[in-house]
């Protein structure tokens, strides 16, 4: 076999692989968000996408590091968003603002991330020491900075001097919005995931933010319309 036949079918071999683990991660993201970690099985996931549980191991050396790379995936959108929007010039208050807007467009994009981190705050006990997600330190420490900065200036005037007081009821209720609502009423003829009732949450959300860090909205702002939000297919 020739060089260029042999380069061919390395290639191949590399895209088939590229392929077999994105599918692997997928079926991982679905099967931990259901079942969590201690229960979901690496049978399960290689028969989600037609494997042999031992094939599992060419791609991941063991449950943890599947868990690992699946959340480095998950989330790896979210945490770009979030740097994107901590980094953005003009007022603090905006980058708040706009990362709500990342948290609550991430969540109702891929909502399996609402239900990974209920599981794993269900699953605390069973991993004090594991992250959620990677660079969740570095989101905390930015959003925690912006704060400090923000009532330095007179920009933020909190209702609560502790800042989790705010992240939890934004984030808090999206988690909820888009993994529970639903469940809890399932006779109405409710759908969270349709643009204009995400739209209305995300109005909600910023609402809420801007109640409790107590950000002036000035009148022009007030009347920027929000952007569209597409619901998830």
């Amino acid at each position: 076999m020739g060089f260029h036949a042999t380069h061919r079918v390395i290639l191949t071999n590399g895209a088939k692989a590229k392929v077999t683990r994105s599918a692997i991660l997928a079926a991982a993201e679905d099967q931990f968000a259901r079942r969590g970690y201690v229960a979901t099985r690496l049978e399960d996931v290689a028969a989600a996408v037609g494997l042999k549980r031992a094939a599992l191991f060419y791609h991941f050396r063991d449950k943890q590091s599947l868990y690992e790379a699946m959340l480095a995936e998950a989330f790896g959108q979210f945490v770009a968003g979030l740097r994107e929007a901590f980094s953005l010039p003009g007022p603090v208050s905006e980058r708040i603002e706009r990362a709500v807007e990342v948290w609550v467009d991430t969540i109702v994009k891929r909502p399996t991330i609402a239900r990974l981190i209920l599981r794993h705050a269900a699953e605390a006990e069973e991993h004090a020491t594991r992250v959620m997600f990677p660079g969740v330190e570095e989101f905390i420490a930015t959003a925690w900075a912006l704060f400090e900065e923000g009532r330095a200036s007179g920009e933020l005037k909190p209702v609560n001097e502790d800042p989790f007081h705010a992240a939890s009821a934004v984030l808090g209720a999206t988690i909820f919005y888009v993994s529970a609502l639903s469940s809890l009423i399932p006779n109405a003829e409710f759908n969270p995931l349709a643009a204009e009732q995400v739209s209305a949450h995300k109005r909600d959300a910023l609402r809420t933010v801007r109640m409790l860090l107590g950000i002036r909205v000035s009148r022009r702002k007030r009347k920027r319309p929000a952007p569209p939000t597409r619901a998830p297919t």
